[in-house]
């Protein structure tokens, strides 16, 4: 596979393109719940990324194209350095380029520095069930269902399911 990303330490300033992303709520709240307010503005985002600098355990990264310009972010949540896991959150790409294989790219990439850099055994992360391209996304990379919660989120009178999903490494 050509390599058309890359990933980088995410910084204060890709806020913007996240705010840019997301002129829906229903696209937001499907990327974070309720964990931002709508509509998404950059003084959130700065905060998200400043809660990063005093969490040891949890960062930010940005998948940026040939020019540098960011297409994508995630978060890798709450390592757990003993158990060799780590949660992956907050997963998008600029809706733009979506359909064209840069979440499957994203996502193997921050598995591949979740295995071979982290040294951890098993990735997880949630997804909800209408967004099925994003389950199949992930699915691709090796994630598959350990559990379900049927009551997972309330957004506007409508309950959405959340899937459980998890990535294991292979033994070496």
């Amino acid at each position: 596979m050509k390599r058309t990303l890359r990933l980088r330490p995410s910084k204060k300033e890709d806020g913007r393109y996240l705010v840019s992303w997301f002129d829906n709520e229903y696209m937001m709240r499907l990327w974070c719940r309720d964990r931002f307010t709508f509509p998404l503005t950059e003084e959130q985002m700065k905060e998200y990324y400043e809660g990063f600098e005093n969490d040891l355990l949890s960062w930010g990264f940005t998948a940026i194209d040939e020019a540098g310009t960011p297409v994508g972010s995630f978060s890798m949540l709450r390592a757990d350095y003993e158990a060799e896991r780590i949660h992956m959150g907050y997963i998008v790409v600029d809706p733009s380029l979506r359909g064209k294989g840069l979440g499957y790219e994203m996502v193997s990439l921050a598995v591949r520095y979740g295995v071979e850099i982290l040294g951890m055994k098993k990735l997880t992360l949630k997804v909800f069930d209408n967004n099925p391209g994003a389950k199949r996304c992930y699915e691709k990379v090796g994630f598959a269902v350990e559990s379900a919660e049927e009551e997972g989120f309330l957004f506007q009178n409508e309950m959405w399911k959340v899937y459980h999903m998890a990535y294991v490494a292979k033994n070496e």
